[in-house]
């Protein structure tokens, strides 16, 4: 009874399981994994939907629209966010702008990152990069949905869902793979090789410098064309019209860029009938898209080869870099290793780039033959200098100095000294001796001489003289010297002690005798 009346309940022991629920104050370590893994998931594509739903009611509302297939509007922009080609009234619309999908990569691979600091087992990080991959599916199942639905109101077709499905699913992977090794790059790092984890960095800034040598033909371009350009702004008949041409020109400016080092790299970019290459140019009909007016009308020839030396001293340096790095061997495979990475990304950047332009026909940049071509260069004069800068360290080394031998006078000077140390040693010796010599004399008016000790380190002091005077004779006579001062102070040691000695009292002889 008391017990039931009792308002304190038993707490149960840690070995006990308690039942009931959970303390809302302290959140298990599942519930917060799965609230993280949530948060990657459907985090970043929530965002996107809700830009997205933004921008096309704004661009319906301004274009004096009615809303009737908004919801169709927003799912073919999300799948052409993710590169899925879109067919809008029986055309096929498959080259999209570059940028939306780097934001969207750049995103994700943040949001990965910051939730990977907290995966500390590779289960943990399997299930981050797998929810990253998830959420983005499952939106993409409901868009395609949505786009069926919608085909019966406006002239929208739907994609194919196989394609729909390996674009999002790809995008999304890299972008989190990426973030995850990132975050994690101090664990991966050393169990690497040396020349694969030196190769990270020269062939992330390698790449760089490509497309900031594109970025910089392409606006040299525009500036060149600026009267073209100036044209095509003029089509879109209003402030409205001008805004959006010039949006989407910004938009499907990363793809320019990517023709632009394709070019440079000594391949083709090919937009319907027009061909351009640093070789010569095909002419043809365009798209009334300013950005496109960087695109020479030109035959092109002449100057342009001078262009291939842009890949040429990007490898210089990236062998430069290398062989800073990682010396020796090393460094070679480090520029290979980092000239392959940079043309597989360039391969992928120029393979996202092409596709169907409706009646333009397809918008080309061999792929293939881009990132060999990339990797070639880069592999080939980085190698070199790779090479000629690790020749130039090791010639800059200075030589270890040899060991001088001393001449025979030299050494004899130091076998004196070292002389002249024992001789020392050895009077300090014998006056020691001669001290314990006069304490030793007893009653009787014996003497203990050590005359048999001072006449054994005399002669180990006459060893090194012998051998010096055979080297020198001046030596000698310093030895001879050393040895009569000896001498003198063993004679005076024998004095004294005689002296002691008949200044004792003599003995008393017995009466009896």
């Amino acid at each position: 009874m008391n017990s039931l009346t009792d308002r304190t309940r038993p707490r149960p022991s840690a070995g006990q399981q308690t039942r009931g629920r959970t303390s809302l104050r302290t959140p298990t370590p599942e519930a917060d994994q799965t609230r993280t893994l949530l948060t990657v998931a459907f985090r970043s594509s929530g965002m996107a939907i809700l830009l997205i739903s933004a921008v096309v009611v704004v661009t319906l509302v301004s274009a004096s629209s009615d809303l009737t297939g908004t919801f169709g509007a927003i799912a073919t922009t999300w799948l052409a966010i993710h590169q899925v080609p879109v067919v809008i009234d029986d055309v096929q619309l498959g080259v999209l702008p570059l940028l939306p999908t780097a934001l969207m990569m750049w995103v994700v691979a943040r949001r990965c990152a910051s939730a990977a600091t907290l995966a500390d087992t590779r289960i943990a990080v399997a299930r981050l990069v797998g929810a990253a991959v998830a959420g983005p599916l499952t939106v993409t199942a409901i868009c395609l949905v949505v786009v069926a639905d919608a085909s019966a109101a406006i002239p929208l077709s739907s994609p194919n869902a196989l394609s729909a499905f390996g674009w999002v699913a790809g995008i999304h992977l890299v972008a989190a793979t990426v973030g995850v090794v990132v975050a994690h790059w101090q664990i991966i790092e050393p169990e690497l090789p040396r020349w694969a984890s030196a190769a990270v960095r020269p062939g992330a800034w390698t790449t760089t410098a490509l497309l900031a040598a594109g970025s910089i033909a392409v606006l040299c371009a525009l500036l060149i064309s600026w009267s073209t350009v100036g044209d095509l702004l003029a089509r879109g008949g209003g402030f409205v019209g001008v805004l959006g041409l010039t949006v989407l020109s910004l938009l499907y400016l990363p793809n320019l860029v990517v023709g632009a080092v394709a070019v440079m790299t000594g391949a083709s970019a090919d937009i319907g009938e027009v061909s351009t290459s640093v070789f010569g140019n095909i002419g043809g009909d365009l798209p009334p898209l300013p950005v496109l007016g960087a695109v020479p009308a030109g035959t092109g020839g002449g100057f342009w080869p001078v262009l291939l030396v842009v890949p040429v001293v990007i490898g210089i340096y990236l062998g430069r870099d290398c062989a800073r790095r990682v010396g020796g061997q090393d460094g070679i495979l480090t520029a290979v290793a980092a000239a392959f990475m940079s043309g597989t990304v360039i391969a992928l950047l120029a393979l996202a780039t092409g596709g169907e332009l409706g009646y333009f026909g397809a918008v080309e940049v061999t792929w293939w033959a881009v990132g060999f071509l990339t990797f070639g260069w880069l592999a080939l004069f980085g190698s070199i200098s790779a090479l000629i800068t690790t020749w130039l360290q090791h010639r800059a080394v200075p030589a270890p100095e040899p060991t001088v031998t001393a001449p025979p006078a030299q050494q004899a000077e130091t076998a004196e000294s070292e002389g002249d140390d024992t001789n020392s040693d050895t009077d300090s010796d014998s006056d020691t001796d001669s001290v314990s010599t006069d304490e030793s004399v007893d009653e009787t008016g014996s003497v203990q001489e050590p005359e048999t000790e001072e006449a054994e380190d005399t002669d180990e002091t006459d060893e090194p003289a012998e051998s010096a005077e055979t080297e020198a004779p001046e030596l000698a006579a310093e030895e001879s010297q050393a040895a009569e001062v000896e001498v003198d102070a063993v004679t005076v040691v024998e004095d004294s002690a005689e002296e002691s000695a008949t200044d004792l009292p003599s003995p008393v002889k017995d009466p009896s005798d």
